[in-house]
C-alpha cells in the first residue's frame, strides 16, 4: 500500500531540524555522487577516444613514412632507369652501378634488372644473374602498367631473409623499356625504425602485404612469426572497412579486449591496396587512469558525506527558532498591511541574521515602492489629464485605435469633423461608426506590423455640407508593449487650392513666355526673309535657334504639368530635331546617333544646359561637314557620379591644329565657355580615333538636380 503525499509530508514536516537537515544532506550529496559516477564514465569516453586518436595519429605517421619510402624507392628506381649505363644497355656497366650501390645502402638487399622475359640480366649480387623472376606478381604488375610495383611478403633467393620489393618497368625514347628494374628491402630495417618510436603500452605495429601476410611485427614475438597470415577476424575488419582508415575494437590474439587502427597504402586510387598498417594496444589501459581517479573521487566524495552529517547532526543545533518565530510574527504584520513591520534578528546566527537582514529590506522596498507607487499614480493621472488637454487642444481630428480595430479615444475635433458623439464612438468597431474607414483597414494593420508610421494623402470626405481633402496618417502604437494606431486627419482643403491655384498660374506663365518667345521667333524670322547679308542671316539664324532652345523648355513645361523640372532626355532629343530642320542640307547626308539618358534638371539648370548644346549642335552642323560627303553625329547625355554630361561628336574634318579653343573669341564659342562657367562645369574637346571632332561638358548636380557642386 501506497503513503499517501500527505501524510508523507506530515511527518517530514514533524521531524527535527536536526534530523531534516541531515536527510538534506543525504539528498544534496546523491547529486553530487551521480555526477562523480557520470564524470568517470565519461573520462572513459575521452580517455577510449584519447587512446583511439593516438592510435590513429601513430597509424597516420607510419603511412607517411612508409610513403617516404615508396617514393624514396621510386625515385631510385627512376633515377637508376635514366642512368647512361642502363639507357645503353650496358650489362658489366649496370653491374659496376648496382653492387656500388648496394655498398652504400647496407638497407637494401638487392638491385636487379631483367630482361623482357623477367630472366635477371644485371644484379649487384653475381649469384642472381640469369635468375628467372618471371613468377614474381609485382614484377608482372610494373610490366602491365608500365610504372611501379611492390611486392608480398617474400624471402630473398639470394639473402634467405624476409624482404619487401619495389619494381619499375618505364618508356626510353618512345619505346617499350626491356626489361624491369628492381630493389629490394631488409624488412629488419623496420624493427631498427620503430624501436626509436615512443608506443603507448602494450601497443603493437603490424604491416601486413596485400594478402594479408605478416610482413613486419614490432615488437618481435614468436607468437606473431613473419609470413603468416593475420586473424581473420582482424584481417576482415581492416580489409573490408569502408574507407582506407579507421579504427575497430576486437579480441587480440591474446584474448584482451582491444582498441585497433588501420590504413590502407595504395600506389594509386584506382589501385588494390599493396600494404595495410595496423596499430593495436589493449582496450583496459585506456580506462586505467580513469578508474583510479573514480574510485579516488568516490572516497574523497563519501568522506565529505560523512563530515557533513556530523556537522547537520551536531552544529545543525544552533539556536535559529527564536529568529524563525521573529520572522513569521513580522511577516504576518507585513501580510496584514503593516508597511512598517520589521524583524529583529540581531542576536541570531548568521543565516537568521541574514534572513532576517534581506526580509527587513524587501519590507523596507515594499513599503517604498507603495509610496512611489502612488506618487506615479498621482503623476501618471496628471499625465493623462495634460495629454487629454493636449488631444483635444490639437485641430487635428485624432482616432486612437486599438489592435482589434475598436476606438479607444476621440478627441474634440474628430467628433466634430465626423458629426458623431465621443460616447457613441468608444469601444464600438471603427468601421462601424466610420465605414469609409474599411478601405483604410490594410494600411492601419501595415503600420502596426511594420511599426512605421504612413502617410495617405488628399482623401476627399463630403463633411458640413462640402468637399474636403484630408491627410491621413496611421502612426502605431510601439511604447510599452501598446498594440494599436492613432488615426490623424488633417484638413488640408485650403492648401490644396492653394496649390491647384498656384499651378494654374505657372501653367500660365509658361504659355504667356513660350506665345511671347513664339513672337519674337516670328519678328527674327521676317528679318531673317528681309536680310541681304549672307551673314547676318547666320546670325539671325542662330539667334532663332538660341530663343527656340528656351522656347522649347517652357513648351515641355507646359506639356507635363511639372513646372520645376526637365526631363532632359525628351527635351535634347526635341532640340537636336528643331536643330537639323534649320540644316536641311546636313541632314539628308548625316546619320544622327542619339544615346540619350533619362534624368531630371531644374528649370535655372536646363536653360542654360539647352543653349550649350545647342550651339554645340549648330557648331557641328555647319563647320563639320562642308562637302558632299555623308557622316555621323553623335549626340548623347547621362548622369553619373554626381555630374551631368552631355556630348556632341562628329567624324567630320575636325579642326586645324593651330586651333585654339580658349583663345577663339567667335559669339557661339565664347557663349559655349561662357555657359560652361556659368554651370561651374568643365568643358572638354577631344579628336576621336575616326577622326572629327568631340565636345563634352560635364557639370556637378546636387541630389535634386541643381547645377553646381554639392555645399
Amino acid at each position: 500500500m501506497g503513503i499517501p503525499t500527505r501524510s508523507l509530508r506530515q511527518w517530514v514536516l514533524g521531524r527535527p531540524i536536526s534530523v531534516l537537515l541531515t536527510g538534506i544532506v543525504l539528498l544534496a550529496a546523491l547529486p553530487a555522487m551521480v555526477v562523480i559516477v557520470l564524470s568517470s564514465l565519461a573520462a572513459r569516453q575521452q580517455a577510449e577516444a584519447q587512446a583511439f586518436e593516438t592510435l590513429r595519429n601513430l597509424t597516420r605517421s607510419l603511412v607517411a613514412i612508409q610513403q617516404g619510402v615508396d617514393n624514396q624507392a621510386q625515385a631510385v628506381l627512376v633515377t637508376l632507369s635514366h642512368t647512361k649505363v642502363v639507357r645503353e644497355w650496358d650489362l658489366p656497366g649496370i653491374n659496376q652501378v648496382f653492387t656500388e650501390l648496394l655498398g652504400e645502402r647496407p638497407d637494401l638487399s638487392g638491385v636487379f634488372l631483367t630482361d623482357a622475359t623477367g630472366r635477371v640480366v644485371a644484379s649487384g649480387l653475381p649469384e642472381m644473374l640469369g635468375v628467372d623472376m618471371s613468377d614474381r606478381t609485382y614484377i608482372h604488375e610494373a610490366m602491365a602498367r608500365h610504372g611501379l610495383g611492390v611486392s608480398e611478403f617474400l624471402f630473398g633467393r639470394a639473402t634467405r631473409k624476409p624482404i619487401l620489393a619495389f619494381a619499375l618497368a618505364d618508356k626510353q625514347h618512345g619505346a617499350t623499356f626491356p626489361g624491369v628494374i628492381g630493389l629490394t628491402y631488409y624488412l629488419e630495417g623496420y624493427d631498427r625504425f620503430l624501436a626509436g618510436l615512443e608506443l603507448p603500452p602494450h601497443a603493437r605495429v603490424t604491416l601486413f602485404d596485400r594478402g594479408g601476410r605478416r610482413l613486419v611485427a614490432y615488437p618481435p614475438d614468436a607468437r606473431f612469426p613473419l609470413g603468416e597470415l593475420a586473424k581473420p577476424h582482424i584481417w576482415a575488419q581492416c580489409a573490408n572497412g569502408a574507407s582506407d582508415e579507421g579504427v575497430f575494437i576486437d579480441a587480440r590474439p591474446s584474448g584482451e579486449e582491444g582498441l585497433f587502427s588501420y590504413a590502407r597504402l595504395r600506389l594509386a586510387p584506382d589501385r588494390p591496396p599493396f600494404m595495410t598498417i595496423l596499430v593495436a594496444s589493449n582496450r583496459a589501459d585506456a580506462f586505467a587512469q580513469a578508474d583510479v581517479q573514480l574510485r579516488r573521487e568516490l572516497l574523497t566524495a563519501l568522506a565529505a558525506l560523512v563530515l557533513a552529517l556530523l556537522i547537520a547532526r551536531f552544529a545543525g543545533r544552533a539556536a535559529i527558532v527564536h529568529g524563525i518565530v521573529t520572522l513569521a510574527d513580522a511577516a504576518g504584520r507585513l501580510a496584514g498591511g503593516d508597511l512598517s513591520a520589521r524583524a529583529e534578528t540581531s542576536q541570531d546566527s548568521l543565516e537568521v541574521r541574514r534572513l532576517g537582514q534581506s526580509f527587513n529590506a524587501m519590507a523596507e522596498a515594499l513599503e517604498t515602492r507603495q509610496k512611489e507607487l502612488t506618487q506615479a499614480l498621482t503623476a501618471l493621472s496628471s499625465m493623462r489629464a495634460m495629454l487629454a488637454n493636449i488631444l483635444e487642444s490639437m485641430p487635428s481630428a485624432i482616432i486612437g485605435l486599438d489592435g482589434a480595430g475598436h476606438v479607444t479615444h476621440v478627441n474634440g475635433a474628430a467628433a466634430t469633423l465626423f458629426g458623431l458623439d465621443k460616447a457613441t464612438l468608444l469601444g464600438r468597431s471603427s468601421t462601424e461608426s466610420l465605414p469609409f474607414l474599411a478601405e483604410y483597414a490594410p494600411t492601419a494593420a501595415l503600420a502596426q506590423r511594420e511599426r512605421r508610421a504612413i502617410t495617405v494623402e488628399k482623401i476627399a470626405l463630403s463633411q458640413g455640407g462640402g468637399d474636403h481633402f484630408m491627410d491621413l496618417l496611421f502612426y502605431p502604437l510601439i511604447a510599452n508593449g501598446a498594440e494599436g494606431v492613432v488615426l490623424r486627419f488633417d484638413d488640408v482643403t485650403d492648401r490644396e487650392k492653394a496649390l491647384e491655384e498656384k499651378t494654374t498660374l505657372l501653367k500660365e506663365i509658361h504659355h504667356r513666355v513660350k506665345n511671347n518667345l513664339q513672337i519674337i521667333l516670328s519678328f527674327i524670322g521676317l528679318q531673317a526673309e528681309d536680310a541681304v547679308d549672307a551673314a547676318e542671316r547666320d546670325r539671325l539664324r542662330r539667334l532663332d535657334l538660341r530663343i527656340r532652345s528656351m522656347a522649347m523648355v517652357h513648351q515641355q513645361l507646359y506639356n507635363s504639368g511639372d513646372f520645376s523640372t526637365i526631363e532632359m532626355a525628351e527635351y535634347a532629343k526635341t532640340l537636336v530635331r528643331g536643330v537639323l530642320a534649320i540644316f536641311p542640307d546636313v541632314t539628308v547626308r548625316v546619320r544622327l546617333v542619339l544615346a540619350l539618358e533619362a534624368f531630371d534638371l531644374p528649370l535655372d539648370t536646363a536653360v542654360p544646359c539647352g543653349l550649350l548644346l545647342g550651339e554645340l549642335l549648330t557648331n557641328a552642323c555647319k563647320h563639320a561637314f562642308p562637302g558632299p560627303g555623308s557622316g555621323v553625329l553623335l549626340v548623347g547625355c547621362r548622369r553619373e557620379n554626381g555630374l551631368a554630361r552631355f556630348w556632341v561628336e562628329d567624324n567630320g574634318r575636325g579642326l586645324p591644329p593651330q586651333f585654339a579653343y580658349d583663345e577663339t573669341m567667335s559669339l557661339g564659342l565664347t557663349l559655349v565657355r561662357e555657359l560652361t562657367r556659368q554651370l561651374q562645369g568643365e568643358m572638354v574637346l577631344s579628336r576621336p580615333p575616326g577622326g572629327g571632332l568631340r565636345f563634352e561638358v560635364a557639370f556637378p548636380v546636387t541630389s535634386d538636380g541643381a547645377a553646381g557642386a554639392p555645399a
